[in-house]
């Protein structure tokens, strides 16, 4: 199983947040030209001044490549169950040592 975070600022942004919090264990790319954020339609245009942020969202892609699980964020479900983020990862993660 690979985790990554993804986000639209630069490769040195993401070094120099990682280098803030002591590391991380997990790695970040860039989308700066912002393609995956259009590809997953997590492009938002309700901020002005931010257009084309991504909202906050959970992908939780098997080894085919199939989405499995998608959290976005919204109003009402500001933050995910994180709970349910580790049970859904790690339930696609040994189904895929299962076949």
């Amino acid at each position: 199983m690979a985790v990554y975070g993804i986000s639209v600022d630069s490769v040195f942004s993401h070094r120099a947040f990682a280098k803030e919090l002591g590391g991380l264990p997990f790695e970040l790319l860039a989308d700066f030209e912002r393609r995956l954020v259009e590809a997953y339609g997590v492009r938002r245009e309700d901020v002005s001044g931010y257009s084309g942020m991504p909202n906050r969202s959970i992908f939780i892609v098997d080894h085919d490549g199939v989405i499995r699980w998608i959290w976005v964020r919204s109003k009402e479900e500001p933050f995910p169950n994180y709970d349910e983020v580790v049970a859904v990862a790690t339930q696609v993660a040994s189904s895929a040592v299962d076949k």
